[in-house]
């Protein structure tokens, strides 16, 4: 232990000392931004969980029990110091910990909470300084664009914050303003956290997590180009079009910068405020099957996946016209284009995990990246124990006992879940923060998957499966024959979603037996 501690404090030193040479003699060098104290808190904050871990995991006497209440109280004091890290250095660091925050499948439930807060708790920009922005970005003052602007923003992120506002003209707009210096710092941030995961690393070899600041280096750039944002929220407005329940704010291209960006205002209430729907009498479960067929259209049928949905980027209100729920999708910064290859397999193993087919299983996970871990990688996407997943997903919902199952496998093999990860195609890692994020809204709106998710789910997978092959269809037969079996199984799937309404029906509860009868022989 002794070694251990002084190992991990002389590659504390060597790092201050490289990390501030590196910096000297390179572009991110930027004393009034960057100096000690932003450096010493991430450096002091890493030695601190590093040396809890060492020191109170060695040797534990009184068994097991006391060593997972240690554990946990460990967890807990390291997960508080890295919020208050995250709240303290801001920006990318908020960005990092929102996204620590959701992989309830791979770290202890102290941590995933007490960051789940850094999702509403973002803090804000004074308004001069974002006046001072809107004023660089746009060349003119909010009075000579607004008419009013909102000194309180609606809501503050780790990179930017919205202020409700009115244009000359009346129409009331959002103002999504960058945070001052965030795309300065973030290089720096990205820079520092990958040097600090690197000695964590040394220290403890089984440490993982390299993948996500290689995530970070790659999306970052994108989620700090507004421009971006509005052209994918362009795209993905026509792409959906066709959904009449999906709301996406139009772009107010004159006022809109890379780091300001002016739409719609579009008022609605967060998708997990469960008072709010209420009051105003919206179906959950609507707006849960609503959220499930969206994303199911963009990830199998499209490959163009909108990777942020937190529960302040989904807003829903009701349709006064249709007395239906209506969701309004924001912040339309980081998406995730696939590969055809990749959706095509990533199509054909959820086919397979609804059909309980396991041979598929078995490939299409090993198409995917995951090796020998397939197993694995079918419980981390599916958040199912590997008993459910043989016995068939749709069949039923996670109990109490199957969620603290899982709970404490994700501890037990948290070695082979970051070794899964950092195999994985860089794709599946948003797919999988995406799911969780899902997973999270259902689980605060009390609804899990349902079949008809999972008829959600088929549908798009053998419409964009069918397509593909009718694009490579060598002949009018074959194109015929595809279209036929595409027709006989969305007309199966069809029927089976007509069975499943008539058993929840009075009717369907007098003739129970019987329908059970019917259900085991559904091959849907």
């Amino acid at each position: 232990m002794v070694r251990g501690f002084y190992r991990l404090a002389s590659l504390t030193s060597v790092t201050l000392l490289s990390s501030g040479v590196l910096l000297h003699r390179s572009q991110y060098l930027d004393p009034s931004d960057f100096g000690v104290v932003r450096i010493g808190r991430a450096v002091f904050t890493t030695a601190a969980i590093s040396i809890d871990y060492l020191t109170h995991l060695r040797h534990v006497p009184g068994g097991p029990e006391k060593y997972e209440d240690i554990k946990s109280q460990v967890h807990m004091r390291s997960a508080q110091r890295l919020l208050d890290l995250c709240c303290a250095n801001r920006g990318t660091f908020i960005k990092v910990g929102q996204h620590l925050g959701a992989l309830e499948y791979l770290l202890p439930p102290e941590y995933t909470r007490t960051l789940s807060v850094l999702h509403s708790q973002a803090p804000v920009t004074p308004l001069i300084d974002v006046l001072q922005v809107v004023r660089e970005e746009l060349g003119e003052k909010s009075s000579h664009l607004f008419l009013h602007f909102d000194e309180t923003p609606l809501g503050a992120a780790s990179l930017a914050q919205v202020h409700r506002a009115v244009l000359r003209d009346g129409r009331t707009v959002a103002v999504k303003v960058q945070h001052p210096k965030v795309q300065s710092q973030s290089k720096k941030d990205i820079f520092l956290m990958e040097v600090l995961l690197r000695v964590v690393k040394v220290v403890f070899p089984q440490f993982e997590f390299m993948w996500l600041v290689d995530e970070a280096k790659k999306n970052l750039p994108l989620e700090l180009n507004f421009l971006n944002e509005g052209h994918n929220a362009e795209r993905m407005a026509a792409m959906v079009r066709a959904f009449p329940f999906l709301r996406i704010p139009k772009i107010h291209w004159d006022l809109s910068t890379e780091k300001v960006l002016v739409m719609e205002y579009v008022e609605g209430g967060q998708v997990n405020n469960k008072d709010y729907m209420e009051k105003n009498k919206i179906d959950v479960n609507q707006v849960s099957q609503a959220l499930g067929k969206l994303y199911s259209e963009m990830i199998f049928v499209h490959g163009f996946v909108h990777c942020d949905p937190h529960p302040g980027n989904v807003l829903v209100r009701k349709n006064l016209e249709t007395n239906s729920p209506e969701i309004i999708l924001l912040d339309h910064g980081l998406y995730q284009t696939l590969t055809e290859s990749f959706r095509l397999d990533y199509c054909h193993l959820w086919q397979a995990l609804i059909d309980v087919n396991m041979e598929g299983v078995r490939k299409y996970s090993q198409r995917l990246g995951a090796g020998e871990l397939y197993p694995l990688f079918a419980c981390v996407l599916t958040a199912r124990s590997w008993n459910s997943v043989n016995r068939g997903i749709k069949q039923s919902s996670v109990t109490k006992e199957e969620a603290l199952e899982i709970r404490n496998n994700a501890a037990t093999y948290l070695p082979q879940i970051s070794q899964l990860l950092s195999q994985v195609p860089r794709q599946m890692l948003l797919l999988l923060k995406t799911n969780d994020l899902l997973r999270g809204i259902e689980t605060t709106l009390q609804t899990s998957a349902s079949s008809s998710s999972f008829l959600s789910m088929s549908r798009c997978c053998v419409r964009a499966i069918a397509r593909y092959r009718k694009e490579h269809a060598v002949s009018v037969w074959s194109y015929a024959h595809i279209s036929i079996s595409e027709s006989f199984y969305l007309g199966q799937l069809y029927l089976y979603e007509l069975f499943l309404r008539v058993r929840s029906s009075r009717v369907g509860r007098w003739l129970h037996p019987i329908l059970d009868w019917v259900s085991m022989h559904q091959h849907c």
